[in-house]
């Protein structure tokens, strides 16, 4: 939208007293008085604010306040929103299959050592039986029943 040379001159020319916004038909507005985001895009409806390209801040939250000396593009919400969603959901989803992915790899390989220990425990207590030794206890845990006792 604006290249270089063009912000650079609004920054040089400008106050550090006012929020400047520019619109998409590149109408600057000059805001004096202190403004929050949701505020300024309430005249503005299927609008969103940006941060100048430079900033790499993306969009501007509704709970942001505007602040003063800094440049804001309202453009509309097809154009920017669009992108940075896209670009969200995308991270999103990486984000969870990598979690996915790590929560699987994790279960598996405490399935596949459970499966071990028990296979060893059957090599060895067939190995003990036929050398006279007991084998290893464990408990059924499902047959065993808790009872509260409140006092």
């Amino acid at each position: 939208m604006w290249d270089d040379g063009c912000s650079s001159f609004i920054k040089k020319i400008g106050y550090n007293d006012v929020i400047r916004v520019v619109h998409a038909n590149g109408r600057v507005e000059e805001i004096t008085h202190s403004i929050g985001a949701a505020e300024f895009m309430k005249s503005y409806p299927k609008h969103v604010l940006r941060r100048p390209p430079e900033d790499d801040n993306g969009i501007v939250p509704p709970n942001a306040e505007l602040q003063k000396g800094k440049i804001y593009f309202l453009m509309p919400v097809s154009v920017g929103l669009e992108k940075e969603m896209r670009r969200r959901r995308r991270r999103r989803r990486e984000v969870e299959r990598q979690r996915v992915a790590s929560h699987d790899r994790a279960s598996f390989l405490m399935s596949d050592q459970y499966l071990l220990e028990i296979l060893s425990e059957v090599a060895s207590h067939d190995r003990d039986r036929r050398r006279g030794r007991v084998g290893i206890w464990r408990p059924h845990l499902e047959t065993i029943s808790e009872v509260s006792c409140d006092l």
